[in-house]
């Protein structure tokens, strides 16, 4: 496979920033894409990018040329952040005035040599570290940097908008000064699908003291995208951090969540569901480090699979020597409703102290013939038991999502995609 090249005309910022993108560069020449040999995506066949896009898989290639419809979710009030193609859109966009707010393009701009260098250094020993990640710093022209500042309570959440079947590079910062809270709303769309693409996006997220950020992360790209995500959160002293992660679009998707809770009292919630049918394929592994005492986490991902779908879960929680009375649990439950979909999942524990209270648990099957037997002995046919059962197993997800707007605009956009479910609204009332 060839290596990565730089246009350097094509990329902005200057000589620092560009010393990093090449060096960026150079850690991918050591470390390639990721293989079936590596632990990490023994699961995860990344050939079909590069047979779909090519050997240069990483350049736009041609794409509409029409601009796509802009749309909000229905009864969700926020301020709007939009990129269409990997390229910030200030017309589309509505932004605050109360917190400082730029796309990374703007700052390259305004600042090459000292605004981006914290985001575009890599660390080739982090947790899940791949050389998408590498790309991703080398490539990266666009994407949202917001600081939040201390005490500032955001009045509306953060709507950040992706559009579009292209390649796209995107690099994103957050951080949230002390005792500051926000909402977070990453979705990602598909423009209209007639060609196919790759999403790579990092977002790195910063909570210092008593911060707390809730995050919902819904990919819902159109069929022949190709979506490689990270979220890197590095947590302070009694910090939060909830993550809402919905996987209902493309080809292939895989996201690694990566979480530090680095000082005593963070604590961190990550909720996961994927909804997939067809031949579609998505990938989450997630990483919990308690590096600090008295720190809690809670997990838990539901997947609802069809048609020859498949899904790879891998959750690993790390408690390092130290890290004392840490409280942890995670749950992986996931529902097959074909002989052809297929599941690989692995929870992990690894604990380097005894003063700790650690719990995991995974399921595996397909909907309860008992059940089914007693709600058709309540009157409802086949067909209506099937998607109450459905719709409840997931719902145990959906019901965290604090924002009822976007819960009602997943329930309809995830069940749309399954066979007998398009007249569920009718049966709930």
């Amino acid at each position: 496979m060839s290596g990565l090249t730089l246009d350097r005309t094509a990329l902005p910022g200057g000589t620092g920033v560009q010393a990093l993108r090449q060096q960026a560069v150079d850690i991918f020449s050591r470390t390639g894409l990721p293989g079936r040999r590596d632990e990490d995506w023994k699961y995860t066949d990344i050939s079909r990018i590069t047979a779909t896009l090519g050997e240069t898989w990483w350049q736009p290639a041609p794409t509409e040329t029409a601009e796509p419809e802009i749309s909000d979710i229905e009864g969700l009030d926020a301020y709007r952040i939009v990129f269409v193609r990997g390229a910030f859109q200030l017309e589309a966009s509505n932004l605050p005035d109360s917190i400082q707010l730029k796309p990374l393009s703007a700052l390259l701009a305004e600042d090459v040599d000292a605004t981006s260098h914290g985001l575009l250094k890599l660390d080739e020993s982090a947790p899940l570290f791949n050389g998408f990640l590498a790309a991703n710093s080398a490539l990266a022209s666009d994407g949202l940097c917001a600081c939040i500042g201390e005490n500032t309570k955001l009045d509306k959440p953060l709507y950040v908008l992706h559009i579009g079947n292209s390649t796209a590079h995107l690099l994103n910062g957050i951080m949230l000064g002390q005792g500051a809270e926000a909402t977070l709303i990453e979705h990602f769309v598909g423009g209209d699908g007639s060609a196919a693409g790759l999403s790579n996006i990092a977002t790195y997220i910063r909570l210092q003291d008593h911060a707390s950020l809730s995050h919902y992360r819904l990919q819902m790209e159109s069929a022949k995208q190709f979506h490689i995500g990270r979220v890197d959160v590095q947590q302070a002293r009694n910090s939060r951090y909830t993550l809402h992660a919905v996987e209902l679009g493309g080809s292939l998707s895989r996201a690694d969540i990566v979480v530090k809770l680095a000082e005593a009292g963070a604590s961190c919630e990550l909720n996961g569901l994927f909804v997939a049918a067809g031949r579609q394929h998505i990938d989450h592994h997630t990483r919990i480090d308690h590096a600090a005492p008295h720190c809690s986490s809670r997990e838990q991902y539901r997947t609802v699979l069809d048609g020859r779908a498949h899904g790879v879960f891998n959750g690993k929680i790390v408690v390092a020597e130290g890290a004392v009375k840490t409280d942890s649990a995670q749950s992986n439950g996931n529902l097959l409703l074909s002989k052809q979909a297929e599941i690989d999942t692995k929870p992990e524990l690894e604990i380097y102290n005894d003063d700790v209270k650690c719990a995991h648990g995974v399921t595996v099957g397909q909907l309860d013939e008992t059940q089914l037997f007693y709600l058709k002995s309540r009157g409802l046919s086949e067909t209506e038991a099937r998607q109450l059962l459905t719709f409840a197993f997931a719902d145990e997800i959906l019901v965290a999502m604090g924002h009822n707007a976007i819960r009602r605009f997943i329930e309809k956009a995830a069940f749309a995609k399954l066979p007998n479910m398009a007249d569920l609204d009718g049966l709930l009332g």
